[in-house]
């Protein structure tokens, strides 16, 4: 079953949408101006959506009105206050021998964006200059970190930034108007260090990518969520965001040592790196905000064999994450978590596709992660003696 994705402001006149032929339902995004309201899937009939059904499953979803009678209430009690100033940015996104993902996601920033921010193109140990050829089609800054690790890129492009705050966003994301300013406004609260935002799916074309929605894609809800300490174990990071969407005061990055280089894409970890940055916010004492206002989109893998590959990585990062949380960190609750993640997740998920359950993960996906799981104390004894290796490297060089 294709679905086609859409996205719709409800602060104007719904339309109906035609030539949607080949799909067989609608995922449809709702917004209202800048806000971002929730989502419902309507069927597609012969090649056609009307706008009056999109609005009739709005009145007739209790929480979509809800959430749309608040928005509006909303908008119009602080259309007459005066804005802040919102800080200054810099946009860092790292890249890796994907120059057409590159241009894309580009494209989207520089079409959807303010134009007052600074951009950062960090590649990272590509293998041709085409990644650098990309970047100069547009008005970016160009840096590369020729050793692999998506975390050492974050930095370098931390380093390099100009703005106060720091957004990150994948190459294989694309950006929705409004998005970047959606994250930089949540930094008005006090003690907010870092901000994520919602990623819905770019496309649903494949088996691969619907699969990857069955699994929990990147979405996070649509109501605003404030974490800290005292609200949530800093070992459940995860849940507040993904580094696909991602903002930080940039001097938190350098001052917290928040981007850990031994882990993430180009280390045995293989993912893992943003959990542990927002980890390290909360237990440094600094709120992180969720808001389904920063709006951007994923472009998910479309093959199974890719999508079992990324789901590996997933589990590998997540207890590697863990292993460190409760090893170096002395986080008890990082054994707890991990063992009802195994259990609920994996085990349950396995258990219901065995029993053929609606909504069910297929059995060869489901133990690619797990496989990925079990893959994780290997990765962590691995990053621990890259570690070492380079606190003795460091030693000998101050020596001599």
């Amino acid at each position: 079953m294709k679905t086609c994705v859409l996205e719709v402001d409800l602060a104007r006149r719904v339309a109906d949408r035609a030539g949607l032929g080949g799909y067989d339902r609608a995922r449809i995004v709702l917004r209202y101006g800048h806000r971002v309201i929730g989502e419902v899937t309507l069927p597609v009939e012969e090649g056609l959506l009307l706008g009056s059904a999109i609005q009739i499953a709005v009145n007739d979803s209790k929480d979509l009105s809800r959430r749309l009678s608040a928005t509006i209430l909303e908008e119009r009690i602080t259309a007459s206050r005066t804005k802040l100033p919102l800080p200054t940015w810099t946009l860092v996104i790292c890249t890796r021998d994907r120059p057409e993902m590159l241009r894309r996601c580009l494209s989207s920033v520089f079409a959807t964006q303010p134009t007052y921010g600074q951009v950062v193109v960090v590649d990272n140990a590509s293998s041709s200059g085409e990644t650098q050829a990309v970047a100069a089609e547009f008005p970016v800054v160009y840096v590369s970190e020729d050793r692999p690790g998506l975390n050492r890129a974050r930095l370098l492009g931390a380093r390099v930034a100009s703005g106060d705050v720091v957004v990150y966003a994948d190459d294989d994301t694309v950006a929705s108007e409004g998005w970047i300013e959606g994250l930089l406004e949540q930094f008005e609260g006090a003690r907010v260090g870092a901000v994520t935002g919602l990623t819905m799916p770019f496309e649903l074309e494949t088996d691969a990518q619907e699969l990857f929605e069955v699994y929990g894609g990147f979405g996070k809800g649509f109501e605003r969520r404030e974490y800290e300490l005292a609200s949530l174990s800093p070992s459940n990071a995860g849940a507040v965001g993904s580094g696909a969407n991602m903002a930080f005061r940039r001097d938190l990055i350098l001052s917290e040592g928040l981007f850990e280089p031994k882990l993430d894409l180009g280390t045995p970890s293989k993912t893992g790196g943003d959990t542990y940055a927002l980890y390290r916010i909360m237990r440094a004492g600094f709120r992180v905000v969720y808001t389904p206002d920063a709006l951007n989109w994923h472009v998910h893998r479309r093959t199974r064999e890719e999508l079992r590959r990324t789901l590996a990585g997933y589990g590998t990062g997540l207890y590697t994450f863990l292993l460190k949380n409760l090893v170096e960190d002395r986080e008890l609750a990082a054994l707890r978590v991990g063992l009802r993640w195994f259990r609920i997740h994996h085990v349950r998920e396995l258990l219901r596709s065995i029993a053929r359950r609606p909504n069910r993960l297929p059995v060869d996906v489901i133990m690619a992660e797990i496989r990925g799981t079990f893959a994780a104390p290997f990765a962590y004894a691995s990053t621990r003696r890259v570690e070492r290796a380079a606190r003795a490297a460091a030693a000998e060089e101050d020596a001599a």
